[in-house]
């Protein structure tokens, strides 16, 4: 009996041990601010911040950085915090402890977050849409989450937190009163070869991250001009903030507001390949603000382009080129991330297909410059293609699933409906989850014939408890294969 009472003992103590390695954090919410009033608002602060910040805002911030595209062969996000150093784990939406004891860079510091990837650019992605996640949470007169992405943090990070990958750059976070969001439009064009970009949307940015995903068939038809010119300003256009040293700031951050990028995006459509500029002429005066493009050649080069790579789409009608002076340069590395990112979203939002072509071998960064003209200082290591996306797949060689969008609390509008087509029988499931990944309500496995099936969800979980409002995934699973989109439930 005795032995048996010690078993039971140390069973009890090493399941509370491995409990206590695993925190859960709370759902992420919808701030219902516009990815262009973010962009346009975001800034980085460098230090006279405190420690004081919520789990929600971290879980925010983790839960964004996962949504974008990874094209490493690793990826790993690491929290620092007063407490322990901590694995994020993105399928349950929980902390693993990974080093006990706090390990932060700063004192002052509410958490730090370190991304591992063998992919500078894919660090990119990962900051630039975390600290838009951090700055939705600001309100019209102050904010209270501020973050900057730090070298020496870094250093710091891959001396003490004994990561398994080496940390590419770590973004410190800390509370601080500051101006709140600004609608203000720096961005004017001092030739006016580019018309005013939106500094304010409709869209709602958790939402359209939920949905993020690259596309690469495209229709031909060209973009208009101002079209062109907000994914241009998205991606690196100037914003009313200055930096700690008198420059004029951007949508995205840069190592002491040196702007790696400046000079080095090429847009390339129809009417040639033009050099894009956020600063006045000559175009290097970084205290400086403009909006402008610069035409390189006034020749239709895209075909040239697509022969530079195969891996380019052949069928998008215009190309965004970020170049970068040295490629083995991390902050010019990272800026391109933080570019590209922006990108993608603004292409979503403004309803086209985007697709990165990354990463670029040396051949292709120099039978690039050889196809567009560029100077041989400028190396490509992103070519973001855009356009509308194509609507004549046929739809016998794809699986939709459709779902309604509920936009009032009536009665009449639950049930929801969930269509979906399958191209040939086979078994099917469909399974709904919240907005972290996990999964709320499984209707049962059936095997059916080809054609259009819908089935009623009413906004309950598995007991039958009411859900909160918010957004949803409708996820179709056909054998290995699993097709998603997007409900919005408003209660």
């Amino acid at each position: 009996m005795k032995h048996f009472c010690k078993i039971l003992f140390v069973a009890i103590i090493l399941s509370t041990t491995l409990l206590a390695q695993v925190e859960s954090l709370p759902a992420p919410v919808i701030n219902r601010h516009s990815f262009e009033i973010l962009s346009n608002s975001r800034y980085s602060l460098h230090s006279g911040f405190t420690s004081s910040l919520s789990n929600q805002i971290l879980s925010n911030i983790l839960w964004a950085m996962d949504q974008v595209p990874k094209i490493g062969t690793y990826w790993e996000v690491y929290v620092a915090t007063p407490t322990n150093v901590y694995q994020y784990d993105p399928q349950n939406n929980t902390l693993v402890v990974h080093r006990s004891g706090n390990h932060r860079f700063s004192s002052s510091s509410a958490f730090e977050v370190g991304i591992a990837s063998d992919r500078y650019e894919d660090c990119g992605f990962a900051i630039q849409v975390g600290q838009l996640a951090a700055c939705a949470f600001w309100d019209s007169a102050s904010s209270n989450a501020v973050s900057c992405p730090m070298q020496f943090a870094t250093n710091y990070a891959n001396t003490n937190w004994n990561p398994t990958h080496s940390i590419k750059m770590v973004d410190v976070y800390g509370q601080a009163s500051r101006t709140g969001l600004s609608r203000t439009c720096v961005a004017i064009s001092s030739d006016s070869s580019l018309p005013l970009p939106s500094t304010s949307g409709s869209d709602t940015f958790e939402i359209l991250l939920s949905n993020l995903q690259q596309d690469s068939v495209f229709s031909p038809n060209m973009l208009s001009l101002s079209t062109t010119s907000q994914l241009l300003w998205a991606g690196y256009g100037v914003t009313p903030h200055l930096t700690t040293n008198n420059r004029r700031g951007t949508t995205i951050p840069s190592a002491v507001a040196n702007y790696y990028l400046t000079g080095k995006i090429y847009l390339v459509n129809d009417s040639g390949v033009n050099r894009y500029h956020n600063r006045l002429p000559p175009g290097t005066g970084l205290t400086t603000s403009d909006h402008r493009l610069e035409l390189v050649t006034s020749e239709d080069r895209r075909q040239q382009l697509r022969a530079a790579s195969s891996r380019i789409p052949s069928t998008a009608p215009v190309y965004i080129v970020v170049c970068v002076a040295d490629t083995s340069l991390n902050y010019s590395m990272l800026e391109a991330g933080f570019a590209g990112i922006q990108y993608l979203i603004q292409a979503k939002i403004l309803g086209l297909a985007g697709f990165f072509t990354v990463p670029l071998s040396p051949t292709e960064r120099s039978s690039i410059i050889t196809a567009l003209g560029l100077p041989g200082s400028n190396y490509p290591v992103i070519v973001f293609s855009a356009g509308e996306l194509a609507t004549s797949i046929k739809e016998s060689n794809v699986i939709s699933l459709k779902t309604s969008r509920i936009q009032a609390t009536s009665p009449q509008r639950i049930p929801i409906k969930i269509e979906y087509w399958l191209a040939e029988p086979g078994n099917s499931q469909v399974i709904i989850y919240d907005l972290a990944g996990r999964p709320v309500y499984s209707f049962k496995p059936q095997s059916q014939k080809a054609g259009i099936h819908s089935i009623e969800w009413n906004g309950n979980n598995q007991n039958g408890h009411q859900l909160p409002a918010g957004v949803y995934f409708a996820r179709l699973i056909i054998g290995k294969e699993v097709y998603s989109t997007r409900i919005i439930l408003t209660r």
